[in-house]
């Protein structure tokens, strides 16, 4: 499964850049639980529809539970003009086994604030488990950098 997720992130980033002009965003966070944890994640905006950013996201994880994993597709819709986004996506997490997984999401751009491209956000979600992997909500609180090119 790992060497699934790792696939999966560069064939991600190789389809970004032959998509030509696109945002990527990279964060790091806590993550959630009794232990706590160091959350990483990495999202492109592969196409904007006429409301919202379409991203596939990468996440990876790192706690007391040891290594976990998720890609999913989620939509973020702008809430207001002042940086607000809220959205959700679905997708596949791994922990122990491959749990489907589906998140809700808060995100607000410092830029305006800080006249730096920075994120802070939060998300929560519910991984439920196949064959023996752990039915849980997880959540994470983030502090990231958009990079655009």
């Amino acid at each position: 499964m790992k060497k699934i997720l790792i696939l999966s992130f560069f064939a991600l980033a190789l389809s970004a850049l032959a998509a030509g002009s696109f945002t990527v965003s990279g964060s790091l966070g806590y993550a959630g639980g009794i232990n706590g944890g160091i959350e990483a994640s990495w999202d492109c905006q592969l196409f904007q529809p006429a409301k919202g950013k379409l991203r596939p996201t990468v996440d990876l994880e790192y706690g007391a539970g040891g290594f976990q994993g998720a890609f999913l597709m989620r939509h973020v819709f702008p809430i207001g003009t002042e940086g607000l986004g809220l959205g959700g996506g679905v997708g596949l997490r791994y922990d122990a086994g491959v749990q489907a997984y589906l998140r809700g999401d808060l995100e607000y751009s410092l830029q305006s604030a800080l006249d730096l491209p920075l994120i802070a956000g939060a998300d929560v979600g519910y991984a439920y488990g196949f064959g023996g992997a752990p039915r849980e909500v997880v959540a994470h609180l983030k502090l990231g950098y958009n990079f655009k090119f």
